[in-house]
């Protein structure tokens, strides 16, 4: 149970819940032994007054007629006594003809029994032995408790009730506590994964409606200024960016120039050979200002519409190959994908362009979601959901030596085909940067290379229907 919310509301659940029980427990018991105390008490005074009238009595039974209240006077009243001396028992009028049941053993001076009396009646029992001079006097007083057992049963089950709605009550006010306490936490998750994503959160991504708690302030507050940092770092690295590449075509263009003139006066090799290097220059600083586009510029694009946009991109593709005639099969679920329209071009379009130079005459592209094994970073897991592109091709695929050094800056495969080699380059950065896979194989149903990357899906992001998005630009990936 890794969620803060659930942690605390179950640890304050066990408390109340402990607290209930401890109250249940208590009301088990308190009010029947009160309840028992004090009729005790009574029966304990009515057997002394009993006792006090037949003591000196030359007629016990008239003695004690009234003498404890005309409630033993009613037959079956629930207050019963009996007076035994010797071999003779006077007994109440509201016992009738029934009796109480054994006296003391033998030894005892007093006890107290809960039985069942005349017509079920639960009765207390109290039994005193008082000293007399012949062999003494036992008195028997009993009381019939059914209906306070029986009111006492029904008040602590209201009140467990009572208790049970009121735990209940408490949960939920401390859980709706919790959730408004911690809510501004929801927006510092989304700023960090705004992030995550190289986007520049706004100046106030952490702020809320309501005021944090003190103990979640602080931690909003440096988080604020973190993205407030973060912000202001990019926009300073893509500017610095931005002036080196000025700064440089300027005296890349005299190179070139100068190198136009060598070839000019007669030295065409080593002109070619300063060539070869400016584009390599060239060709290197365009693959960092790319890298520091990944590593955030800014807001993200709109979300990739994979359908509409890998057929208009395929198309593009088989525009710029035409004198090759490949076909491009296209394979998409219609869905709006949480990734940035102009990677994800870039990205396929890369390896898309790539297949259809090698290919004899079919490319195949496939996107499909699926649950998968991406390694995640130790915040992040849990996350299962993957974006799997597969390329492939009918071409002569790679040997198997070079499989591994795919996507290496500058590697080219055969030396006459066009390009530079950054173009698996670039798409091993896109690939890092959505912290997806990326393998090469051969193609086991084209015979071709495959390439089969997986991107995990952003957490908290799950694949949405098509909505109206602007037209798509196919065509933004950089041929290599």
């Amino acid at each position: 149970m890794n969620s803060l919310r659930n942690r605390l509301s179950l640890s304050l659940s066990l408390v109340l819940l402990v607290a209930a029980g401890l109250l249940a427990f208590g009301l088990q018991d308190f009010p029947r032994r009160l309840m028992h105390d004090y009729v005790l008490t009574r029966l304990r005074q009515d057997a002394e007054l009993l006792y006090a009238h037949v003591l000196d009595a030359t007629d016990p039974q008239a003695a004690v007629e009234g003498a404890a209240g005309t409630s033993y006077e009613l037959p079956l009243s629930g207050r019963y006594f009996v007076i035994r001396f010797g071999r003779e028992a006077i007994h109440s009028r509201s016992l009738w003809d029934e009796d109480l049941g054994a006296t003391l053993d033998a030894g005892r001076r007093e006890s107290v029994e809960q039985r069942l009396g005349p017509a079920g009646q639960s009765l207390l029992v109290y039994a005193r032995r008082f000293a007399a001079p012949d062999g003494g006097i036992v008195v028997q007083v009993a009381e019939d408790i059914g209906p306070l057992d029986a009111a006492i049963d029904r008040f602590r089950t209201r009140l467990l009730i009572g208790v049970a709605l009121a735990l209940l009550a408490l949960l939920a006010l401390q859980r709706r506590l919790l959730v408004r306490g911690l809510a501004p936490l929801d927006e510092a998750v989304r700023t960090c994964r705004r992030l995550e994503r190289g986007e520049v959160p706004p100046s106030d991504a952490t702020g809320s409606a309501r005021p944090a708690p003190s103990e979640v302030q602080p931690i909003l507050d440096a988080l604020g200024r973190l993205a407030r940092h973060h912000a202001r770092r990019l926009g300073r690295i893509r500017h610095a960016a931005g002036n080196l590449s000025h700064a440089l075509k300027t005296p890349l263009a005299s190179l070139g120039h100068a190198a136009d003139d060598l070839a000019a006066l007669g030295q065409p090799q080593l002109a070619a050979d300063v060539h070869r290097q400016l584009d390599a220059m060239r060709e290197t600083i365009e693959r960092e200002l790319h890298r520091a586009r990944l590593a955030g510029a800014g807001a993200a694009g709109e979300p990739f519409e994979a359908r509409v946009q890998l057929a208009a991109l395929a198309q593009a593709v088989r525009r710029l190959h035409r004198d090759r005639a490949v076909d491009i099969a296209v394979e998409a679920p219609d869905a709006n994908l949480p990734f940035d329209r102009e990677d994800m071009l870039e990205l396929i379009g890369n390896l898309l362009d790539n297949a259809c130079k090698w290919a004899r005459s079919r490319a195949r592209v496939t996107l499909s979601l699926a649950g998968g094994t991406v390694p995640r970073p130790p915040e992040h897991e849990g996350t299962a959901a993957v974006l799997a592109i597969d390329i492939e091709d009918d071409g002569p695929g790679v040997p198997e030596p070079l499989l591994e050094r795919i996507g290496t800056a500058g590697l080219r495969g055969d030396e006459r085909r066009p390009g530079h080699g950054m173009g698996l380059a670039i798409v091993g950065d896109i690939v890092a940067q959505y912290e997806g896979t990326i393998r090469y194989q051969r193609s086991t149903s084209l015979g071709g290379l495959h390439v089969a990357i997986t991107l995990p899906m952003p957490p908290g992001h799950e694949p949405a229907g098509r909505s109206a998005l602007s037209a798509p630009r196919p065509g933004s990936f950089t041929p290599s």
